[in-house]
């Protein structure tokens, strides 16, 4: 089912048209539709205005096995009577969990690294079935065909590479990139599959290369990013 049959739902329960659904939480039709189809993911703070406004938990909008894209349609109920209510507080802290740092590759001597640049909410089922994970935000033009720029990907730092995923890689203990990974017996090759401003692909030994994680998930830095 997933969030977005949940706030379909949970829209239809109130009986709410999505404009209407979008006006409650400052938003526009076309948002509610985007995660209704779970092609973005609602900010922190519309999450908590459905569980304030709606009267629900918040794993009534996000989990997949206890949503309410999981139980039988409800019938609908008065609008005022939800508008009244007050999220409980352990709704609104359970969403701390799933508060992830956000790094961005920046300069660092004669190399790159990462550098912390903020915090952001993953989707929880995402993030509990990759507990090891980061957010990478892609701010320059590599990896343009498989991502916008400012995208954040999710990097889980446990997971195995494979040929064609991406990966965050640190070459000659000195600089990271994000890069498309193939390897060979002895080489990997590591390359940009860019539109804009395409990098020759790098042909490296495999003792000169760590991978540091590799992308399970990927979305708009607006969607993501606490406001």
């Amino acid at each position: 089912m997933g969030i977005g049959e949940n706030i379909r739902r949970l829209r239809r329960r109130e009986g709410l048209s999505q404009a209407a659904f979008g006006a409650q939480l400052g938003v526009t039709k076309e948002t509610v539709g985007r995660w209704e189809s779970n092609r973005t993911f609602p900010r922190r703070s519309h999450i908590e205005g459905m569980v304030a406004r709606f009267n629900v938990e918040v794993d009534d909008i996000l989990s997949e096995g206890q949503g309410l894209g999981a139980a039988p349609a409800p019938q609908s109920r008065d609008w005022g009577a939800a508008a009244a209510c007050d999220p409980a507080p352990e709704a609104v802290t359970s969403l701390r969990a799933l508060l992830l740092p956000v790094y961005k590759v920046d300069r660092s001597g004669n190399g790159t690294t990462l550098r912390h640049a903020g915090c952001a909410y993953a989707p929880p089922d995402v993030a509990r079935r990759h507990p090891a994970s980061v957010f990478v935000r892609m701010n320059y033009r590599e990896m343009t065909r498989l991502y916008p720029v400012g995208s954040l990907l999710l990097i889980d730092q446990r997971a195995r590479p494979y040929n064609g995923c991406t990966v965050v890689a640190l070459i000659d203990n000195a600089t990271i990139v994000v890069r498309r990974y193939t390897a060979g017996n002895s080489t990997v090759v590591l390359s940009s599959w860019s539109y804009d401003a395409p990098s020759p692909d790098l042909i490296l030994d495999k003792r000169c290369v760590r991978i540091i994680g590799v992308a399970v998930f990927f979305q708009a830095s607006h969607d993501t990013e606490v406001p």
